[in-house]
């Protein structure tokens, strides 16, 4: 081969072949029979294949097609329910008195109950409630936190910590009275105190301690335990729906602040200009990205990735300290926030099929609503006692039931902002210390049980 000649590339089959080699190729005589016959059979295999990956690509294509549009669908059909609710809440007095999350979360649960457009495709679904989950509801939360009055954080997270503390202690008391009520009825043998502890867990700290208890129990293992684990959980999201609307609309004195940060926002966006109401928007939005960016860093660098939010707890309001006097948080980020909740709530309406709760039988849902019902009770028996404003205990008792997310989704729709940052808190707390309480509660049940 002459040096400096470089190969010529031959696509089709994938080889490179030198100049002197094509040649050599081309001057030889014909061959006939095996040399001929393989050559040609590679070629034909080369095309083959070739053939089959631009039908893969294809299919790969119409499916991506297909999820997008899926996907679209469920999540104009989450957007409509979060309007609906809007403008029931607007326009009808019903509306008005159980306040637009709840509207738009019981329209959600009718669609997924009575209709397959959450059903129909169960990627699309997932896609878009991953999306709100761990998109949209993380940047709902820190635009709302960069526009937190850090001043009044410590006064006002110790009334909502000791309402999540009761919530916790009645979760604790109703979980051994429903399952000294329930136990014999719920006909599950030995795996009853486990799923008790899996309940127990989840109304302290949410839906990831019922995953987490229930792994740490074994209750994964095996297909009867994994099927009492899926009634019980579609079960439980029902019921923590409706435990969450009657949070709702138990009437209460909100925080004093409502009123003025309400007419500040309003000032604010009536004053500005739409040029520059834009311009401070978008740049919320960034240091609201920025600011969760930073936190998923910082939660992974510690091994704490379940804890990002609570780490954006913390550095979102300091952020808001440090660059209020050239930025306002105020007005349309509130805005966008404000939204977001409202369509996480539609979000949470969509998980609840009464059809498929319903399946799981009487003594289950007994067993959930009586423990409910009991943490109900004792948070407000023991927050009337301690003298805790009963706002402070509904988020309490909200963050203990559905997490951080559900407690700050229902401050930021009802307008409380004091009590925003520190719902996030209990919440958080919630998700530290319900796992290993719910442990606890199995190895309390399994020796305790009644015979």
């Amino acid at each position: 081969m002459t040096a400096g000649i470089a190969p010529k590339q031959h696509f089709l089959l994938g080889r490179t072949l030198s100049l002197e080699e094509e040649k050599r190729k081309t001057n030889s005589p014909i061959c006939f029979g095996k040399k001929k016959t393989t050559t040609t059979t590679t070629q034909a295999s080369a095309l083959s294949h070739n053939a089959l990956a631009s039908v893969s690509v294809a299919v790969m294509n119409k499916e991506s097609i297909a999820l997008f549009c899926n996907s679209a669908t469920v999540l104009a059909a989450l957007v409509s329910c979060a309007f609906a609710g809007k403008i029931m809440e607007k326009k009808t007095k019903f509306g008005g008195g159980i306040s637009n999350a709840l509207c738009a979360l019981v329209f959600a649960c009718f669609l997924a109950s009575f209709t397959r457009v959450f059903s129909f495709s169960t990627n699309a679904t997932t896609v878009v409630f991953d999306f709100i989950w761990d998109i949209l509801m993380p940047l709902g939360v820190t635009l709302a936190l960069l526009n937190v009055k850090v001043s009044e954080l410590a006064t006002k997270s110790k009334e909502v910590l000791l309402g999540f503390s009761f919530a916790s202690v009645g979760s604790i008391l109703g979980t051994v009275l429903s399952f000294a009520l329930f136990s014999k009825s719920l006909g599950v043998g030995a795996l009853g105190y486990k799923i008790a502890a899996c309940l127990c867990a989840s109304y302290i700290g949410g839906s990831l301690n019922f995953a987490a208890t229930a792994k740490a129990l074994e209750l994964t293992n095996s297909a009867e335990s994994s099927s009492l684990l899926a009634a019980s959980m579609a079960a439980d999201n029902m019921l923590m729906a409706v435990f969450l609307g009657i949070l709702m609309v138990l009437p209460c004195k909100p925080p004093s602040p409502l009123a003025v940060d309400d007419e500040e926002d309003q000032r604010t966006m009536k004053v500005k200009g739409i040029t520059e109401a834009t311009l401070g928007t978008i740049v919320s939005l960034m240091v609201a990205t920025g600011t969760l960016l930073l936190s998923s860093l910082l939660a992974k660098l510690a091994s704490l990735g379940n804890f990002s939010l609570a780490i954006t707890c913390i550095i979102a309001p300091l952020l808001g300290v440090i660059l209020n006097s050239k930025l306002d948080f105020s007005g349309p980020p509130q805005f966008i926030s404000r939204n977001i909740m409202l369509l996480f709530f539609a979000c949470i309406g969509a998980g609840c099929n009464i059809f498929t709760a319903s399946a799981v039988g009487v003594p289950l849902f007994g067993f959930i609503a009586v423990l409910l019902l009991a943490q109900l009770f004792f948070a407000l028996l023991f927050g009337k006692a301690f003298r805790v404003p009963l706002w402070a205990t509904l988020i309490g008792l909200n963050a203990s039931a559905g997490g951080p997310a559900t407690a700050f989704a229902m401050a930021a729709s009802k307008g409380w902002n004091r009590a925003l940052q520190p719902a996030v808190l209990a919440g958080t707390i919630g998700y530290a210390i319900g796992t290993l309480v719910g442990c606890l509660m199995s190895e309390f049940l399994r020796v305790f049980a009644p015979l």
